[in-house]
């Protein structure tokens, strides 16, 4: 399964549709989330049809900011719960797996002194059991290493997001490629880049999605980078190393083998089966 989250900055623009349309067509993900899309929802369920998903969940933006959609590409794959102007909630069904649950798509807001309204959001979703995932832009780090330029970040708003992470078991699901996801494209000193965007699960996700990836991709028509999420499991990992019995058709040509093997194949023998005596 594979999940692709971008904060687009805006998907009225021809360029940015068509910079998504080339990334859905490479990369091929099951579900699409944007933020910061600035679109009605005429308009996002035009994006949608045009993608060729099937299912289209929008929350409109307000004015000319916010607004936030999700793609799935099969309507039987994905069920919505509940949504905000900061997340969006659907029961996820792999059936490749047999496994079921829960994705929050997360936008953490963009006002410092505001951010704690959508923590306590995110840690109501918290599953009672099952498997849960998160993916997103949280518009915060964990630690200072996590940002290059500028003034160091706050460490109290640091210190409430990881324990927001740690209040809900999830473990980050790490990066690949490029640590930071969002650059402020100053061409100075006040440059700066952080990794605002990231993918969580708790342990019951982990323990089934035994192969795992979030691959940071090239920033095109955002100061964000979109992130991608793989992961799909280990098939055949209960038998793998069981041997197998194996008769070679040779050992009918032994003295006696003609016998035994009948008399097995007829129930004859207690204990000690026949075909183990011709090993024996």
């Amino acid at each position: 399964m594979r999940i692709l989250s971008w904060n687009c900055r805006g998907l009225g623009n021809p360029r940015t549709v068509q910079t998504l349309r080339m990334i859905v067509k490479e990369k091929m993900p099951d579900v699409v989330f944007h933020m910061e899309t600035k679109l009605p929802y005429g308009r996002a369920d035009g994006i949608a049809k045009t993608l060729k998903f099937e299912g289209c969940c929008v929350s409109e933006a307000v004015g000319r900011s916010g607004g936030l959609i999700l793609l799935w590409k099969q309507k039987d794959q994905v069920e919505l719960v509940n949504f905000s102007r900061h997340h969006f909630n659907v029961l996820v069904n792999d059936t490749q797996c047999n496994f079921k649950w829960l994705l929050t798509c997360f936008y953490g807001h963009p006002n410092a002194n505001l951010r704690k309204q959508t923590w306590d959001l995110l840690s109501s979703f918290k599953p009672s059991e099952g498997g849960w995932g998160v993916i997103g832009d949280f518009n915060e780090i964990l630690l200072n290493d996590e940002k290059e330029g500028g003034r160091g970040r706050n460490e109290n708003l640091m210190k409430m997001f990881r324990e927001l992470i740690e209040e809900g078991n999830l473990i980050d699901l790490g990066w690949k490629t490029n640590k930071f996801t969002w650059c402020n494209r100053h061409e100075d000193e006040s440059f700066t880049k952080e990794r605002l965007d990231r993918a969580l699960a708790n342990l019951r996700w982990k323990g089934v999605y035994t192969e795992v990836s979030v691959e940071t991709l090239p920033v095109i028509c955002s100061d964000h980078s979109p992130i991608l999420l793989s992961c799909s499991f280990e098939r055949c990992s209960d038998y793998r190393f069981h041997s197998s019995f194996k008769y070679e058709a040779n050992r009918i040509n032994e003295r006696g083998c003609r016998e035994v093997v009948s008399e097995a194949w007829q129930g004859s023998h207690r204990g000690v089966s026949g075909l183990e005596k011709v090993f024996i």
